[in-house]
């Protein structure tokens, strides 16, 4: 052997990750500090509101919002009886009229009253959408030309089916005056990084108010040792206060 080549002491040894779920103690975070725990990033997941300065879409029981990039509207029952109307008044008039596509959707709209099936869908290409159970208060349009042809029949803006499926939906926010007035935190998700190798995920759902957020304690352990790394595991959650993961039944 060279003299600059050093034992492969741990040339069998290998990691491997392992994962411990438990609940948030109400001094973890201060201990998380007292251990010299680096926070890594906090990941956010916001939903956002929007409407015009005068609140028109909330006047008209539509509400419009953004989360994860995907846009939505929420429509109470009427509302969406006439967004399905006013849908299928607009493909008459721009010529796109297909009579089976029509046929299928008025029949799917009457099945739905009669059966009360969960929901309906169009078979359209360039508007589909989703119209949930009467049974419910509210149906929720998720396409962006859906969208558009809904919110532009609230403001009654001037603007043809063929101008809509052109434009993005920021052009169409601008035209429209319509802006962002709150936004809402659905989870977050924090990272830690600790002595030893360790690493602490926090994950909080404010859904659920009275839920207490996850932490996720994690390592690539020694394979080689892994009763003796598991016991140091268990050592770190005791130390940092955190709490065994209530079962679902417990929950109840």
């Amino acid at each position: 052997m060279r003299a600059d080549e050093s034992p492969k002491v741990f040339e069998d040894s290998m990691g491997v990750p392992v994962k411990m779920e438990n609940e948030l103690g109400e001094q973890t975070v201060h201990r998380l500090k007292e251990m010299g725990a680096r926070c890594e990033g906090e990941t956010l997941e916001v939903e956002y509101y929007y409407d015009t300065d005068s609140f028109q879409l909330a006047s008209t029981q539509t509400w419009l919002n953004q989360h994860n990039g995907q846009w939505g509207v929420i429509l109470a029952e009427e509302q969406a009886l006439n967004h399905t109307q006013s849908y299928n008044t607009k493909k008459l008039e721009a010529g796109h009229s297909e009579e089976k596509k029509s046929k299928i959707l008025n029949s799917s709209h009457e099945e739905k009253s009669e059966t009360g099936a969960a929901f309906g869908e169009t078979s359209n290409n360039e508007c589909p959408e989703k119209v949930l159970d009467t049974s419910r208060t509210c149906t929720e349009l998720s396409e962006p030309c859906s969208i558009m042809l809904h919110l532009s029949k609230c403001l009654q803006l001037p603007l043809t089916h063929t101008e809509m499926k052109s434009m993005t939906m920021k052009n169409f926010l601008n035209s429209a005056r319509i802006q962002m007035y709150d936004s809402w935190t659905r989870t977050s998700t924090v990272k830690y990084s600790l002595p030893g190798g360790f690493s602490l995920v926090v994950e909080r759902n404010y859904s659920i108010p009275t839920e207490t957020a996850s932490a996720f304690l994690m390592m690539n352990a020694d394979v080689l040792s892994i009763s003796s790394e598991l016991e140091k595991m268990d050592q770190l959650c005791k130390e940092l206060g955190l709490k065994p993961k209530a079962s679902s039944d417990e929950q109840l």
